[in-house]
């Protein structure tokens, strides 16, 4: 039981304020399992009416999925009604809201403002809301929904006021989505969330699923139509040898369709449900959903009479004589269909006129079925659902069924893709026989062949005002792409002004200007809200070092703008670097770089193809769960998580540097957030090797589940026998044992450092956007400040480079210092929300970090003073110092030797041994230098690490053997 996460339970549950409170608790805690237990019990105490309201209201709904009512208010209504409320200047607000970023937090602030606002105010209940939300949604007219807004913040408390703009601006914003309310449903009335999600995506309305979960009725669930269906999304194919890896005993091909993806909801109408999606025509409820899964059935009134006679009248009565179907809309004259820029005509338009209704005819072209003859049936195979899809027997010239064949082998494809073409259509869709639909998710069972022409679907990061005639408007847009298919960071790639029309940028101005999350430049470039698609096509890729994607288009121009999709499935960072290497490219200059970095976070690219030494891969004795890319490593670190149960224990062992202590406070964090409950850190001693005796004592002692092992290297030995464990690592790897995982980035390009790879998975199991200042600490330390990373970049202009030095020089001194404690370093980024406020604390942490430092910088004042002796292109300074000083002593002489390989040795850091650290810019192999001389057998360890970074720890007579290995007389030493 989780003490924090208990209730002290009001009279009245149902009050407006009591769910005020509970949200106030669940946006403050960053656990998972805490989340879930305040709302398991503050769900416990209400009744089953209070229960469906506050399970949407959690969920960020007002109303059920299938309900088409809408409160349909913007921000400046709501501004104006809380301006009224609370006396507050509507200048002010505005004000405060670009520093907030929330109106619900502006009400609130402006409502503790007011004296004469009753802050004990409690007369709201949950059911009163719901009515006055209902009238809202029935009332039409701006002033008159501003007024009733009015009239109901009046009536509520400061902390009532906040929550009720933030549900009417459409997201509650305390770390809560519609799955956790699932997840919660699912502790609560302690049955699988798998039957809550089911449910769930059956009813369309979780009120109505935490009903049936709390009187244990989930396997009554049955399909309510109208109400949409994520879609199920395909894979780009890089070749057709991908389509031959993937599916092997054949699949289905079809045409690749130039339209917008759209969804028919189709049942007999027994009666006038005005609450309802759709249009009811001939006895029939008609409704089309968009992959946004927006209702779209008013923009295409042409549809509406065909798809009704999709069922014949004499149809079983109710939803049981329904159907679902997914497909594509396209627009056709006869049988020809039109290119996408004809249906472009019509997007974005809730009523269509008479005259682009004859000029722009469309049809649907349905090619999967999702729900027929009363049965569910995404979880049939593709092949029984085409069965079933072919058996409606529908053909005409406005709905018609998509062709589709049984290929067993890529051979026919280019003859398929050619015909296709030449039908006017994208390209070909290729699709494994033996798949179920997976809403919402994009995986290898779908993979489309697009056409020839390049083009790419990206999403404006932001808009800069133009030139000239369009001084007046954001018309420049910089755009990105998605790290990944399972990533949804954004990378930018390009900037482009030209392609639009005035009437469209005018429309994007104003709507960018709205949306705007940051300005810079007095206004004139905005950070926007990154939800506008644009379709662009261009010359070449580029490579480009500037931008973290490390590419950059050039002579982009916009095609269109893509209403019709969502920026959750824009093109990915692996389509851009598939066209780079198609076509002849040339390094970005810096003039046509020249657009802003909006907030990007970590990019990877693979490694080059190949595995030979020319590439720079590495090839481990032991190859098991290699990673060669960031996708890669995402989906081998959520298996490993996944595999881990969340009660057990979870043993954290990281290096004592400033990157290897970031990297274990930001997996530390990340772990608990996602309901770990049994979380501990472990550092090594001063040998920093976890093979150790000692060091594997440590970790024994907490008697872990599962191990994490981070910037420590990997072997193929374990650390800990029959315990499982996760390598996340950026040196160069060693090995890795048998049924464990290793995330390297060795081969990756440009490598990452250790807390900048932890905090990109932690991304992939819950939010650590916070934890970026932790991370960059350990990059600025690691890989210097101008390391070739944008969340970095982005770091630097949230908190100053000047903080993030300091607090780099602070986390690292408490290992470099004579006592060696870098758990206080730990304790430190812990006690802290950013490096300003740790690098200003005078708590007693802090206060040793500070003796730490001035300690190693005498010390290290003191070493500078060590000449070099020199042995072929090798470079030797001894010092002698409790100190771990020995690493930046050798970084500060690379840069003066550029043409050595600069060695130098600490007698005085570990009693009776050499620590010792080699470093290098003259493009030698340090790691190759150092293993190919072989000592004889002995204690210590050397030759780990990076190609042009390394070093060891060895007793002298190995020292000694080593030096003369490597030219030098031990009589000079």
């Amino acid at each position: 039981m989780i003490n924090s996460a208990k209730l002290n339970i009001e009279e009245n549950t149902g009050a407006l304020s009591r769910f005020a409170s509970v949200a106030e608790q669940v946006a403050a805690t960053t656990k998972r399992t805490e989340k879930a237990a305040f709302l398991g019990n503050y769900f416990t105490s209400l009744s089953d009416d209070d229960l469906s309201h506050a399970a949407r209201y959690f969920a960020g709904y007002i109303f059920p999925l299938r309900d088409q009512r809408t409160i349909n208010i913007g921000g400046a209504a709501l501004l104006t009604a809380i301006t009224a409320v609370s006396g507050e200047e509507k200048s002010a607000l505005q004000t405060r809201l670009v520093t907030l970023g929330d109106p619900g937090d502006v009400a609130e602030e402006a409502f503790n403002k007011n004296v004469n606002i009753d802050g004990d105010n409690q007369s709201l209940t949950l059911s009163e809301l719901s009515n006055k939300l209902e009238k809202l949604a029935a009332t039409t007219g701006s002033k008159r929904k501003t007024e009733l807004v009015t009239e109901l913040l009046k009536v509520a408390t400061p902390v009532e006021a906040k929550y009720i703009v933030k549900l009417l601006a459409g997201d509650l914003r305390i770390g809560l989505k519609e799955g956790a309310v699932e997840d919660a449903i699912a502790r609560l009335f302690k049955t699988n969330v798998s039957k809550v999600q089911w449910a769930n995506m059956l009813t369309g309305d979780i009120g109505e699923t935490a009903l049936l979960a709390r009187h244990q009725r989930l396997d009554d669930a049955r399909m309510r139509l109208f109400h949409p269906i994520k879609f199920m999304l395909a894979s780009p194919a890089a070749d057709l040898t991908e389509v031959a890896k993937q599916m092997p005993s054949g699949f289905a091909v079809e045409d690749k369709y130039d339209g917008i993806r759209a969804q028919i909801h189709l049942a007999p109408a027994e009666e006038d449900n005005s609450i309802l999606h759709g249009n009811i025509h001939n006895g029939r409820r008609v409704a089309l959903f968009s992959r946004t899964l927006d209702e779209i059935t008013q923009s295409f009134p042409d549809l509406i009479d065909p798809i009704a006679g999709i069922i014949s009248s004499e149809a079983a009565k109710g939803e049981e004589g329904g159907l679902i179907l997914d497909g594509e809309i396209v627009p056709v004259r006869d049988n020809e269909i039109l290119p996408f820029q004809e249906l472009q005509k019509r997007l974005g338009r809730k009523k269509v006129s008479e005259e682009l209704l004859a000029a722009v005819p469309v049809g649907f072209i349905a090619y999967d079925v999702l729900y027929a003859q009363g049965q569910v049936l995404i979880n049939q195979p593709f092949s029984q659902r085409r069965k079933i899809l072919e058996s409606l027997h529908f053909d005409t010239l406005r709905v018609r069924c998509a062709a589709s064949k049984q290929v067993p082998d890529i051979s026919q494809l280019d003859e398929e893709f050619a015909a296709a073409r030449a039908r006017g259509n994208e390209g070909l869709m290729v699709k494994d026989l033996d798949s179920t639909y997976k809403p919402g998710r994009r995986g290898r069972d779908w993979l489309k062949i697009k056409r020839a022409l390049a083009t790419l679907d990206v999403v404006v990061t932001a808009a800069e005002v133009g030139n000239g005639k369009r001084h007046r408007f954001l018309s420049d847009y910089t755009f990105a792409v998605r790290k990944s298919e399972t990533d949804p960071t954004l990378l930018n790639i390009g900037k482009a002004y030209s392609g639009l029309t005035d009437a469209e940028i005018t429309e994007l101005s104003e709507w960018f200007r709205a949306h705007t999350l940051q300005e810079l430049a007095h206004g004139k470039v905005c950070l926007v809200e990154p939800r506008i698609v644009l379709e662009v096509t261009f010359d070449l890729v580029q490579a480009s070092t500037r931008h973290e994607s490390g590419y950059a288009l050039r002579f982009p121009r916009i095609l269109r703008v893509r209403n019709d999709k969502p920026a959750e499935e824009i093109d990915t960072l692996e389509t851009v670097r598939r066209l780079a290497e198609t076509a002849p490219s040339e390094p970005a200059t810096d003039k046509q770089e020249s657009f802003v970095d909006a907030a990007a976070k970590l990019n990877i690219p693979p490694p080059p193809l190949g595995g030979n030494s020319e590439s720079g891969i590495f090839q481990l004795e032991n190859d098991i769960n290699q990673t060669p890319n960031i996708e890669a490593a995402h989906e081998a670190f959520k298996a490993f998580i996944d595999s881990s149960d969340r009660s057990k224990s979870i043993a954290i062992l990281h290096d004592s540097d400033a990157d290897g202590v970031t990297a274990g406070v930001v997996l530390q964090l990340a772990l608990q957030r996602a309901g770990f409950e049994k979380v501990t850190r472990v550092i090594p001693d001063r040998d920093r090797n976890a093979w150790t005796p000692a060091n594997r004592a440590r970790v024994s002692a907490v008697t872990p589940d599962r191990l994490f092992v981070l910037d420590l290297g990997s072997q193929s030995e374990p650390v800990i026998n029959n315990v499982p464990t996760c390598f996340i690592d950026h040196h160069r790897p060693e090995g890795v044992p048998s049924n464990d995982t290793l995330i390297s980035a060795y081969t990756w390009e440009p490598i990452p450092n250790t807390s900048l790879i932890v905090w990109e998975l932690c991304q992939e199991i819950i939010d650590v956007s916070d934890l970026d200042w932790i991370a960059a600490i350990g990059t600025m330390s690691d890989l210097g400040e101008k390391a070739p990373f944008e969340m970095l970049a982005v770091a630097k202009t949230k908190y100053t480079a000047k903080y993030l030095k300091e607090a780099s020089a602070l986390i690292n001194a408490a290992r470099r210092a004579s006592h060696y404690n870098p758990e206080v370093a730990a304790q430190a980024l812990l006690t802290h929300k950013d490096p300003r406020s740790l690098v200003n604390s005078n708590n007693p942490e802090v206060e040793q970090l500070r003796l730490a430092k001035a300690e190693v910088n005498t010390a290290l004042q003191e070493g500078k003073k060590a000449a070099p002796i020199f042995a072929g292109n090798v470079a030797l300074v001894r010092v002698n110092s409790p100190c771990q000083i020995h690493p930046l002593i050798a970084q500060s002489w690379r840069t003066r030797l550029p043409k050595y390989v600069v060695i130098v040795a600490n007698e005085g850091y570990i009693p009776g041994r050499i620590n010792f650290s080699a470093r290098t810019s003259s493009g030698v192999n340090v790691l190759d230098l150092l293993r190919g001389i072989e000592l004889s057998e002995g204690e210590g360890s050397y030759g780990h690490g990076h190609d042009s970074a390394s070093g060891g720890s060895l007793p002298r007579d190995r020292w000694n053997e080593l030096l003369i290995k490597l030219g030098f007389n031990i009589t000079e030493n």
